[in-house]
């Protein structure tokens, strides 16, 4: 597979440059604390796919629960080779037992696991700012959204503070580093595009000129203003006009023909996939199913296929 990074690495190899010029010269925090400070990027990472033997596997949240992410890649994927890529669609981390193990693993296989932050990975660098360095939620900076987070985004618990402890500094800074709020996957062969983000987002976005996304409204939107796309909400009463956001990609003009977005976060909805998006979040923390969709070329047909691969969680709670 050919990775290319493109414009989001030098953004973010820029923005940590500056920041972390600004805090020493202003003494705002010691250097080794401004080190370990996680500099995020909403622009998409971007992965060109261009040998027909690749396979992309989406994954919905795997929240800690690493028996089933395991069973997932050992019994559904199999081998992770030279031409599999796995991806996880946020919230793989927090509610499930084993937190730590799931990063490890993602650590361990970097070259074949990539990932999008979801919620509670957000809320973890948020908790990790405020619990190891001292300081206000302000200083998780974005290169792209200077605002967050909003009133409306809830500020971490307990169980956040607590995974923190476990998992330190170097593991946080590390996914920090190599993670990404958006992935987006050129199909070269069927001019195809592929969107992993974890909440949803917009038709548009990432694709019409200036049309980034708020942060928020990648990791934690539900519903949208219909009328008012820069109105978005995780709960129906918190937006007026509320309508979800993966029906405005049902109606959406022939332009996005070629573009999918692939998403979790949304287990009450469930598996939701549909022409444009597909909903991958299957409620495996609360007992429901681990779930992936899988992409692999049919050189015969000429286009992608899709296998949805499922397990039975274990979790209890």
């Amino acid at each position: 597979m050919n990775y290319n990074w493109k414009l989001p690495v030098i953004l973010v190899s820029i923005a940590s440059i500056l920041i972390l010029t600004y805090n020493i010269i202003n003494e705002d925090i010691p250097t080794s604390a401004t080190m370990l400070l996680p500099i995020l990027t909403t622009l998409p990472k971007v992965i060109t796919i261009t040998d027909p033997k690749d396979r992309l596997i989406f994954i919905g949240d795997v929240h800690g629960q690493f028996n089933d992410f395991q069973e997932m890649i050992d019994k559904k994927i199999g081998t992770l080779d030279s031409h599999t890529t796995v991806i996880l669609l946020g919230d793989f981390l927090v509610k499930g037992p084993d937190s730590l193990k799931v990063v490890d693993y993602i650590l361990s296989h970097q070259d074949n696991i990539k990932f999008v932050f979801g919620n509670h990975e957000i809320l973890l660098f948020l908790a990790y700012v405020q619990e190891y360095l001292d300081l206000t939620h302000d200083h998780l900076s974005f290169t792209t959204d200077k605002n967050f987070p909003p009133k409306t985004f809830k500020p971490p618990k307990k169980i956040h503070k607590e995974l923190v402890k476990k998992l330190g500094p170097e593991r946080l800074h590390r996914l920090a580093s190599i993670g990404s709020v958006t992935l987006r996957f050129d199909l070269t062969l069927t001019s195809e595009i592929l969107f992993a983000v974890h909440a949803g987002m917009l038709p548009g976005d990432f694709i019409e000129k200036n049309q980034i996304p708020p942060i928020v409204e990648l990791i934690d939107m539900k519903y949208v203003n219909e009328h008012d796309w820069t109105k978005s909400a995780r709960e129906e009463d918190d937006v007026k006009n509320s309508k979800r956001w993966y029906k405005l990609w049902d109606e959406s003009d022939k332009k996005f023909d070629n573009i999918t977005v692939l998403y979790g976060h949304d287990a009450k909805k469930g598996l939701n996939i549909r022409k444009h998006t597909k909903g991958l979040d299957s409620a495996c923390v609360k007992g429901g199913q681990l779930t992936a969709l899988e992409y692999t070329y049919d050189s015969a047909k000429g286009h992608y296929i899709t296998t949805l691969h499922q397990v039975q969680s274990s979790s209890s709670i």
